[in-house]
């Protein structure tokens, strides 16, 4: 992440043993443990959504079939694009008029005021 105004700061209490494992993943794929535990807790929410949508997660042998592959950069995190964001949240717009129709409603729904300002 190479903005950190917009990053929260976080302080973590770890046993001795999860601070050695969190050291050696972090030299192991050459990076930091704040992208350590980034990284982590995408893949944790990866397999929450998974869940939800009832599909498995696992970890194939190298000959076998993987559906989706989850890489990850120690520069860049996967990111959800924001329509995809948007869609998840709000839904698809749903409406039996045509985008003309939608419009005139709009234009014909607008008031003037009376009101007046004093200045």
């Amino acid at each position: 992440m190479t903005n950190t105004q917009k990053m929260v700061r976080l302080n973590l209490y770890l046993s001795p043993e999860l601070n050695q494992i969190l050291d050696e993943l972090a030299n192991k794929i050459g990076t930091n443990k704040s992208d350590v535990l980034r990284q982590a807790i995408t893949l944790m929410q990866i397999m929450v959504i998974a869940k939800e949508e009832t599909k498995k997660l696992g970890v194939p042998e190298a000959n076998q079939l993987i559906a989706n592959e989850i890489i990850f950069s120690s520069d860049q995190q996967p990111k959800l694009h924001p329509l995809d964001t948007f869609m998840e949240r709000l839904g698809p717009w749903e409406d039996e008029r045509t985008a003309e129709e939608i419009v005139k409603d709009i234009y014909d729904s607008r008031t003037i005021s009376n009101f007046t300002l004093l200045t």
